[in-house]
């Protein structure tokens, strides 16, 4: 299954900002606004994930839809013009250029769980609150926190105001009591990403009570916070 982009879209996709972080911050947005338009459902429902570059000198950012049914694909770019090469659903089964630090087994969604990963329960819920979130990319007001620890990798995010949402995904190295956890951080949807994020779930563990969470995204400090 394919899917087809429109004239009129391709030309109020984002456009590339100068510099590698910043065009990498350009082809997780673009990839998800085009994927959003396409099923008719909002960017916020919309995960993308950094992939691998190829030997033909593209990079491929991998999608999850959340709503609609759990669906998945990948965006192919040209690294030379930051144009979307191609956009289909279902997994990225071409050629990887290993050389700059991925492997084909590392191609599905998130990759795979270190040794040391702590196992947490399977749960995918978000609440509304408030919180601040600071880094490269602004200040925000954040009005929700995210916890998926049903996908191959945690993702641990942030939302709020200004249409703002950020994704940060990991392995839970840590458990403290029954719904404490703090996963560290690999990567993000807006370019790459290290540090730690500690969330902590409510009794029911149908709710989000809290996240903190600090680190390096594109070489610049971030932070954010989150209490229910």
């Amino acid at each position: 299954m394919k899917i087809i982009f429109s004239l009129a879209l391709a030309m109020i996709s984002m456009p590339l900002m100068p510099g590698l972080a910043a065009a990498q911050y350009s082809y997780v947005h673009e990839c998800a606004e085009s994927v959003a338009n396409q099923l008719n459902i909002s960017t916020l429902d919309v995960n993308t994930q950094l992939g691998p570059f190829t030997p033909n000198e593209t990079r491929i950012v991998l999608w999850r839809s959340r709503r609609g049914g759990d669906r998945n694909g990948f965006c192919e770019f040209n690294t030379d013009t930051g144009e979307l090469v191609r956009s289909e659903a279902g997994d990225y089964t071409g050629p990887v250029d290993e050389s700059r630090g991925y492997t084909q087994r590392s191609m599905a969604y998130g990759g795979p769980a270190p040794e040391t990963a702590v196992k947490a329960p399977r749960v995918k819920v978000d609440t509304s609150g408030k919180g601040d979130y600071n880094g490269p990319n602004g200040s925000f007001r954040i009005t929700r926190g995210w916890v998926d620890t049903k996908a191959p990798q945690t993702t641990v995010a942030l939302s709020g105001e200004h249409h703002f949402k950020i994704n940060f995904y990991g392995y839970i190295t840590q458990q403290n009591g029954s719904r404490e956890f703090t996963m560290q951080i690999n990567g993000s949807d807006q370019g790459d990403a290290t540090g730690t994020a500690t969330f902590r779930l409510n009794d029911d563990r149908n709710e989000v009570e809290y996240i903190s969470m600090t680190g390096r995204l594109n070489g610049r400090d971030f932070n954010g916070n989150f209490r229910r």
